[in-house]
């Protein structure tokens, strides 16, 4: 499952974040997907059948960028924010972050 995010817009001063999530492979996955994204707001979704993938989309909105990434960081899956050119942004989230080396862990 691949996961991608972007900045949809601005309300006020609330940031609205967009999710997309690829490749879901089953019923029992999209559920746990589903379930996990419950506080979100469901956007839409897509099925592929010659690969019998589903793709999930949830909005919803942070009051502050930090939050945001405090948030995505946090993320038990590779996760990857995409910016309004199409390229991604250069921070690691979810999963690469959780893993790297160089985070400072909590002993």
């Amino acid at each position: 499952m691949t996961c991608t995010a972007w900045k949809d817009f601005k309300k006020g001063d609330d940031f609205v974040y967009v999710i997309q999530l690829d490749g879901i492979r089953g019923k029992r996955e999209e559920n746990r997907m589903r379930k996990y994204f419950e506080s979100w707001r469901y956007r839409g979704d897509g099925y592929d059948p010659s690969n019998k993938v589903t793709t999930l989309f949830f909005h919803k909105m942070f009051p502050s960028e930090d939050e945001w990434k405090s948030w995505a960081r946090s993320f038990p899956h590779i996760l990857v924010e995409v910016g309004k050119s199409g390229k991604r942004k250069p921070y690691k989230l979810g999963f690469d972050y959780i893993n790297s080396p160089r985070r400072k862990k909590n002993v």
